[in-house]
């Protein structure tokens, strides 16, 4: 189809480019990535939860702690280079520790028993957690 696009002819000028920059510049602020990975769950996953963001620190460092003194957690994840062998390790070891946890947070293992998506945000934010106390 043949169409023509009328341009005006007459000058103008264009506005000036947004001297506010945007996107990935932040303030030069510190913070631990350990808390913003925990700031990260939270938002998604406990937005009702009465938990101070201190107990919750707590609570994911606990967990991440008691996974890596499992058995296995060297040998099994930590050191194996198969990526699926890997995984199926930490999931199993997950489940283990949790189970062992049940009793403490209870709340908190129903809503890993309950919620398969939870479940794997939480497995995926305890592999953030351990990565970056072991960087």
């Amino acid at each position: 189809m043949n169409t023509s696009i009328g341009l005006d002819s007459s000058e103008t000028e264009q506005d000036p480019q947004n001297p506010n920059p945007r996107g990935a510049h932040t303030k030069d602020e510190e913070k631990d990535p350990l808390d913003e990975i925990i700031r990260a769950f939270n938002e998604r996953w406990f937005q009702g939860w009465d938990a101070t963001p201190e107990e919750q620190r707590v609570k994911f460092i606990h967990i991440a702690e008691k996974m890596k003194e499992h058995p296995d957690f060297q040998t099994k994840y930590s050191k194996n280079t198969d990526i699926q062998n890997r995984e199926i390790a930490f999931g199993k070891i997950f489940d283990q520790v949790m189970a062992k946890q049940r009793k403490n947070e209870l709340d908190l293992y129903r809503l890993i028993s309950q919620d398969e998506a939870f479940k794997k945000s939480m497995k995926d934010t305890l592999k953030r957690i351990l990565k970056s106390k072991t960087a």
